[in-house]
């Protein structure tokens, strides 16, 4: 009888001292979750946190370099942002850039900055655009916010203050410059058919393919046609 009591008075005894473990570690991982989430914060300009799986992860991990029993390699935590205005807000700041434009900006000067922003991808394609839009001396200085979903002539119009207009155009079988000039006058794409006879001309262009085509303003009559021109 004396053994068995002795028995359970170790076993309650041993449990006790268990469990003071099992709650001190447990008190020293909060500890330690909560330092990291302020150090993630004091890093961070918004308001985040690590998850509590996240740290566990992380805590096990060092433990397990600590010994020996694993290489040690970097961890990163998932980060949460808590304020659901913010949410909102990351997810606008991805698909938006605010860019400024300071006075005196050129069109090479326009061309960094939206490389920059992410706007364009191709300067050569960037300045070819520029160049058929006319607008290297129409830049507007300031601050925008542009959509990224964005076409590159949609931004340099916004930027220019340049209005977009698209234009369908029938062109018959077999019509000539005059007669283009002419469909061109009257859906007001050009002002002087003589002078896009001329450019014609000067291309060495006589033929025209025919159908349905779309003719996208502001653009050079030279540009224009090119993309109307039998291939």
């Amino acid at each position: 009888m004396k053994n068995i009591n002795r028995g359970k008075l170790f076993f309650i005894k041993f449990l006790q001292v268990f469990l003071s473990i099992l709650f001190f570690l447990f008190l020293v991982f909060v500890i330690k979750w909560r330092m990291d989430c302020l150090y993630v914060n004091s890093i961070s300009h918004r308001n985040v946190s690590i998850g509590i799986g996240d740290e566990f992860s992380k805590t096990t991990n060092e433990i397990l370099v600590a010994t020996g029993l694993r290489e040690e390699e970097f961890v990163k935590p998932i980060v949460v942002i808590d304020n659901e205005e913010e949410k909102e807000e990351t997810a606008e700041n991805m698909a938006t850039s605010k860019i400024t434009i300071p006075e005196g900006t050129n069109a090479d000067g326009l061309g960094k900055i939206l490389m920059e922003n992410g706007l364009i991808k191709d300067l050569n394609a960037y300045k070819a655009l520029i160049d058929d839009m006319q607008i290297g001396d129409k830049i507007v200085p300031g601050t925008y916010d542009l959509s990224k979903e964005l076409t590159v002539r949609e931004v340099l119009a916004i930027l220019s203050n340049t209005s977009l207009q698209s234009y369908k155009v029938n062109i018959a079988e077999g019509a000539s410059p005059a007669d283009v000039a002419n469909t061109l006058m009257e859906l007001g794409v050009i002002k002087s058919p003589d002078d896009f006879v001329a450019a014609c001309n000067n291309l060495g262009v006589t033929k025209f393919a025919p159908g349905s085509h779309e003719i996208l303003m502001p653009s050079k009559v030279a540009n224009i046609i090119k993309s109307l021109e039998a291939k």
